[in-house]
């Protein structure tokens, strides 16, 4: 029993342990995470898997045997993700180990319940995160790879978010990496109430962006958008702003001072020859871009230019310091409502490996009370007791099978200090003939 018992993981990278020139390099598409994962599986003896892949981590959570574990093996199955992924990254080991971090059992509890509640996020209390968490969630449920212990570990990790938010001023002002650009702009700008911004891409980043621009009241506000319905879509719930397709955009990037840029383009959509042909066409005038996407959409060399002043993800750890102590003290008490629900999911998860002792013993004296009574009611005066008096003796045995199984239940999931619930559950197999054949004896 005790050499399969499972083991909670959590293997990745994010903003704090790798720049963004890795994590880039590093990112998957869903299509490559559900392409890559089987074998991952297979060959890592993984019992239950999912993977959480943003701009600013990508994080592998899951379920292996304790034999299993160690942390070279961490290393080599975060390695093999993308070895075996459609588009293979070859010769990664090396810089993977030295960038990646991992968390067994309490500490990955405490990780996924931080990450799903934006205390682990470049912007401390950002929102975002926990839809993408769900997102995570949601495809792990489809491809089947999502078990029981992670099942449960995704719903503490919604129940951990909702605690943090309602229970601390964490989301007092409700921030993400794209209210951090708008931010940046307008302290770079001044107010953007005389400027006109282009907003490219119509997905969550780059529509919480657009939500948060229009609070400011630029003169304009345009949306670029691939798919010319979803940048419709958009300006719709605005009602403000101007949508346009992909076909527009080097015709409507001259016009903007802003450009704020949230798809989910494999290629930079903006060069740094494209932005040069606009800057001749502005004469002069400044443009400021920030790149949220990832990977990225931005050519970096459009920083070369004179009046180009271009900031990514990482540049945005520069702004996303306002307001930061008020917000570090609602943190501090989050962590606290975090460690709590991570010792709880520990013991509901150590409750898991318990279970098949516990219930074989009761199995074992249900059966041996209804043989043991059938026998006496067969044979000698017992034969003679009325149905009345029968039933009596049947409700006497149950109760002590309850009493005796809720006994042992409560003394094994918690055992005297010193003593493991592990080995008395263990005790239990031992000491009691739990399968059928040997109850027959």
């Amino acid at each position: 029993m005790s050499d399969k018992l499972p083991v909670l993981f959590c293997v990745g990278t994010n903003h704090e342990s790798a720049g963004l020139d890795f994590r880039e390099t590093l990112y998957l598409e869903r299509d490559e995470i559900d392409a890559s994962l089987p074998k991952v599986m297979e060959v890592h003896g993984i019992r239950e898997v999912m993977v959480l892949s943003t701009c600013n981590r990508l994080e592998v959570y899951g379920v292996l045997d304790r034999s299993e574990v160690d942390s070279k093996h961490l290393i080599d199955l975060f390695v093999d993700l993308q070895r075996f992924s459609p588009n293979p990254k070859k010769e990664l080991e090396i810089e993977i180990k030295n960038h990646c971090y991992q968390f067994l059992n309490m500490d990955a509890a405490q990780h996924a319940f931080s990450v799903a509640s934006g205390l682990d996020s470049l912007v401390l209390g950002e929102t975002q995160i926990t839809g993408q968490f769900k997102d995570a969630t949601n495809a792990a449920q489809a491809k089947g790879t999502l078990g029981p212990i992670l099942k449960r570990l995704t719903q503490e990790s919604f129940s951990s978010s909702k605690k943090v938010r309602s229970k601390t001023d964490i989301s007092k002002r409700p921030v993400s990496i794209s209210h951090a650009a708008i931010d940046l702009a307008n302290r770079v700008y001044g107010h953007i109430k005389d400027y006109h911004v282009l907003i490219i891409g119509a997905g969550e980043m780059a529509e919480v962006a657009a939500k948060y621009a229009i609070k400011y009241k630029p003169k304009s506000l345009s949306v670029v958008n691939r798919t010319l319905k979803n940048a419709e879509r958009l300006v719709n719930e605005l009602g403000f702003g101007n949508a346009y397709g992909w076909e527009d955009l080097h015709e409507i990037l001259p016009t903007c001072d802003i450009v704020i840029s949230s798809t989910a383009a494999h290629d930079f959509i903006l060069t740094k020859e494209h932005v040069e042909r606009s800057q001749q066409i502005r004469d002069g005038r400044s443009t400021f871009m920030v790149d949220i996407a990832l990977p990225r959409d931005l050519d970096p060399k459009c920083s070369d230019l004179d009046d180009v002043y271009l900031f990514d993800i990482d540049d945005l750890k520069q702004v996303v310091g306002e307001n930061f102590e008020e917000r570090r003290k609602a943190a501090e008490k989050g962590k606290t409502i975090i460690q709590e629900n991570a010792e709880n999911f520990l013991v509901w998860m150590g409750s898991q490996k318990l279970k098949p002792a516990l219930a074989g013993f009761r199995n074992y004296m249900d059966t041996l009370f209804e043989q043991e009574k059938n026998k006496s009611l067969s044979k000698g005066p017992l034969q003679s007791l009325s149905d009345e008096q029968r039933q009596s003796i049947d409700m006497l045995l149950k109760s002590i099978a309850n009493k005796m199984s809720g006994d042992a239940s409560r003394n094994v999931r918690h055992p005297p200090e010193g003593v493991y619930a592990e080995d008395l559950a263990e005790s239990l197999l031992t000491l009691f003939p739990l399968s059928k054949d040997k109850d027959k004896s």
